[in-house]
């Protein structure tokens, strides 16, 4: 056992439960811009270590307003970068704009050739990690990559899907499916806005969608006034649908659309679902999913492990969708710190072999 891969695991976890939001560790954060795509002049932040190591992380963000100033993100790059990795946050424009399509491909091989090309840096030195949604296009990025680009030696996805269709599924159900029974839980309130925010447009109606889109739009930006404004001037149904998709109580309407939008989907979601072809990937590729996920159930990543040739998957029950959960008993959170550090220890052992 490597004693100094064993320290960065305990160094990490122990950081990441007493970690401050007002008082996040003082490192040096740089703004840079990179080529994105149409040339696109992009920033990302990057957070650099105090140590003198050539150790690299990418951390591609999920579709969050916040982009790569989500606190969570900030939070997990300032720790990483106190173990002496140079964190790399680039912005990816759809995702903040809550875009899920496949368009995010391009932008993240974009920002991976901006990193080897412009920064010179190692792709033996480089440690990619996918959050939430971003995990699958991670994965698909690099599925995609032509043979002029060198692979990334070690990839993370955290709390991922393997298919966009059951994910969907989830976040109007809330059913899983485990060892074939069936569980039904609540499932995050911004999935159904999601769904709609992407794909309600592309459906063929008899009724002018764009107002209602608009409205979902102003909630999604959280500026409340236009979104209560916007709101008092759509037709009476649409105001029916918009308060059954934010307050999550699917009416039949809701549910025939929902469905529809899948289905209309499909192609799409087959192109990003790793499951289709994941089985591809010869990297090794780092799993790791919070039983408590209520945007992207664990399940998914289960599927995900099966799929991929090269993985190692660890499903915690103290993760969440974006933090730890202590509401638990001293000993089963101890067991569970114990399998979190042998996880991470084989990350950093893999990433510094």
């Amino acid at each position: 056992m490597n004693f100094n891969y064993l320290f960065q695991s305990f160094k990490l976890i122990l950081s990441l439960f007493m970690y401050n939001d007002n008082k996040p560790p003082k490192l040096l954060v740089k703004t840079h811009y990179y080529n994105g795509v149409n040339n696109m002049s992009t920033p990302v932040k990057v957070i650099i270590s105090k140590k003198d190591a050539k150790k690299n992380i990418i951390l591609y963000p999920g579709a969050s307003p916040a982009g790569e100033d989500h606190p969570k993100m900030d939070m997990l790059g300032r720790l990483l970068s106190k173990l002496g990795f140079t964190v790399y946050i680039p912005r990816i424009p759809p995702l903040k704009k809550l875009n899920i399509t496949e368009t995010n491909i391009e932008w993240f091989i974009s920002f991976y050739k901006w990193i080897l090309d412009n920064q010179k840096v190692n792709p033996n030195k480089i440690l990619m990690i996918g959050i939430s949604y971003g995990g699958a296009i991670m994965l698909r990025s690099v599925f995609d990559m032509d043979k002029t680009l060198p692979k990334p030696k070690t990839m993370l996805c955290y709390g991922t899907f393997s298919n966009g269709q059951t994910m969907l599924n989830f976040l109007i159900n809330g059913e899983l499916i485990i060892n074939g029974k069936k569980f039904n839980v609540t499932p995050h309130e911004w999935g159904l806005i999601v769904i709609f925010h992407n794909f309600l447009n592309n459906l063929q109606l008899d009724w002018e969608k764009k107002d209602l889109l608009k409205t979902i739009e102003y909630r999604i930006n959280e500026d409340m006034e236009l979104c209560e404004s916007s709101l008092k001037q759509l037709p009476e149904f649409q105001k029916i649908l918009y308060k059954s998709i934010i307050d999550r109580n699917i009416n039949d309407e809701v549910k025939d659309l929902t469905n529809k939008m899948i289905e209309n989907e499909k192609k799409c979601l087959e192109h990003l679902s790793p499951i289709n072809w994941a089985n591809q990937i010869e990297n090794k590729v780092f799993i790791i999913h919070g039983a408590n996920d209520s945007m992207v159930p664990y399940t998914e990543s289960i599927k995900l492990a099966k799929v991929l040739p090269n993985s190692e998957l660890f499903i915690s029950y103290l993760y969440e969708h974006n933090e730890i959960s202590t509401n638990r008993g001293v000993f089963f959170i101890s067991k569970e710190i114990i399998r979190l550090i042998i996880f991470y220890y084989k990350l950093f052992k893999h990433y510094g072999d």
